[in-house]
């Protein structure tokens, strides 16, 4: 029992050492990543961080114009955030061990289904209404002035 006990913390000591240890190169490597690492955020960084902080806004009011061959065709009045049909809650594979390996396998859709989802997006309208369309479509956080009719009052 001791000899197992000194063995196991004789291991972890080599393992410990050997994980902290670095090497001159490795040591280079990392001095030469944080020199060249730009100091405080880009303006690309700025962006996307507004960007998802106006996406993931559940009370967000969009404007949806929705296009047919290049012409728009109407716009709706959305809250949320605008998704796409092919999103999933789940995974879309799983990776499966058995006596062969790793294979990797399709999982079933929310639904229960298999097989690529539904092309398009989906939305709420202001008052909670579900819309499906796989029209071309341009999104606005303010209306556009565009000449055409609003599709759901």
């Amino acid at each position: 029992m001791k000899k197992r006990y000194i063995a196991s913390i004789g291991l972890a000591a080599i393992v410990a050492l050997t994980a902290s240890s670095c090497t001159p190169q490795s040591d280079q490597r990392a001095a030469a990543q944080k020199a060249s690492a730009p100091t405080g955020e880009s303006l690309e960084i700025k962006n996307l961080k507004l960007k998802r902080q106006k996406e993931e806004n559940p009370d967000a009011t969009r404007y949806l114009y929705l296009y047919s061959y290049g012409q728009p065709i109407g716009y709706y009045v959305t809250k949320g955030k605008i998704s796409s049909n092919g999103s999933q809650i789940g995974p879309e594979t799983e990776v499966l061990r058995d006596l062969s390996g790793y294979p990797v396998v399709d999982s079933a859709q929310d639904d229960g289904s298999y097989g690529a989802g539904d092309p398009g997006i989906f939305f709420f309208t202001s008052d909670g209404v579900m819309v499906v369309t796989s029209f071309d479509y341009l999104q606005s956080d303010q209306p556009l002035s565009l000449n055409v009719p609003r599709l759901y009052k």
